[in-house]
């Protein structure tokens, strides 16, 4: 934000938080989601990590430093809301782990069932924060069942591209399982 706009961020606050808000808005949604995008490869969670720091961002105008850049403060928003993200996605891998691992008292169909839904979730999540073309691969492989010729002759591409790219991935997957 040029020192312009930051003076009249600042300025409006004090007038119009909605206006002082939509102009930062406007002027940084689109950097800050092709930033978030970058670090989760899923353009809703994208979409929802940057609306948050938009709204902590309004939740914080009282004790926001008017010394500070104002784009400064969103990438450190969006930055930490990243990190809970992927924190809270490891402690759902780690519970379903130790669910499937640690002898519970139950049905053991009901645990069952609720450990498949929880990894298929851990797994859905990861696939799709995989590169256009490794997920591509990948869901080639599993979903439409093709060997790797098929696949390789399909893309146009070598078939150790295809093995290297299906690699990548479990290894992916493995370590958001493990």
């Amino acid at each position: 934000m040029n020192n312009k706009l930051e003076h009249e961020f600042f300025r409006l606050i004090k007038s119009d938080k909605h206006k002082a808000i939509q102009m930062v808005f406007e002027a940084y949604w689109n950097p800050l989601f092709k930033h978030a995008i970058k670090s989760v490869h899923c353009k809703s969670l994208a979409q929802d990590l940057v609306q948050d720091t938009f709204i902590s961002l309004w939740d914080n105008l009282e004790i926001l430093n008017f010394n500070k850049s104002v784009l400064a403060y969103l990438y450190a928003i969006l930055k930490n809301k990243t990190l809970k993200f992927y924190e809270k996605d490891e402690v759902r891998s780690r519970y379903a782990i130790s669910m499937a691992s640690f002898g519970i008292v139950s049905d053991s169909n009901t645990q069952n069932i609720i450990i498949e839904k929880e990894l298929t979730l851990i797994i859905n999540a990861e696939i799709e924060k995989m590169p256009k073309r490794m997920k591509e691969i990948y869901m080639l492989k599993k979903e439409d069942d093709l060997s790797i010729k098929q696949i390789a002759s399909g893309l146009s591409l070598s078939e150790q591209t295809i093995k290297n790219q299906l690699q990548m991935a479990y290894h992916r997957l493995r370590t958001k399982i493990v």
